[in-house]
């Protein structure tokens, strides 16, 4: 079992959210992670992103499959009124890239690399 860990490099200036997340991951892994996610993205519009106009990079290639429900704490996290205009996933593989797949709505978008994964994210509309 490969420890659960998660990073988490937030840009308010540029409009952008990195999270890197790694490991075997359980239900309180999930659980502080939803924390920080939301104190990051709270800080970042309280110092001026515009909400619905964050761009978000989920870095999921080192991270192992995870159980069903946590799968269901992640889509919550990925909801229609998220601060995010878009959100680039980079999957580990086949299966982790079926979870994502499940979980994505219409501003979501998985990428095999990380350049295809900015370029969407920053590409103009």
């Amino acid at each position: 079992m490969t420890r659960p860990t998660y990073d988490i490099d937030a840009d308010a200036a540029g409009e952008f959210l990195r999270l890197t997340l790694a490991g075997d991951w359980d239900r309180e892994t999930a659980e502080r992670y939803a924390v920080d996610v939301a104190a990051a993205v709270r800080g970042m519009l309280a110092a001026g992103v515009r909400h619905g106009q964050l761009r978000t990079l989920i870095d999921m290639r080192r991270k192992k499959v995870v159980p069903q429900e946590v799968v269901g704490m992640f889509a919550k996290m990925v909801q229609p009124d998220s601060p995010s205009k878009r959100i680039a996933m980079l999957p580990s593989g086949a299966l982790h890239r079926l979870q994502a797949k499940r979980i994505a709505d219409d501003r979501c978008a998985l990428f095999d690399n990380e350049a295809d994964a900015r370029a969407w994210l920053f590409a103009d509309d």
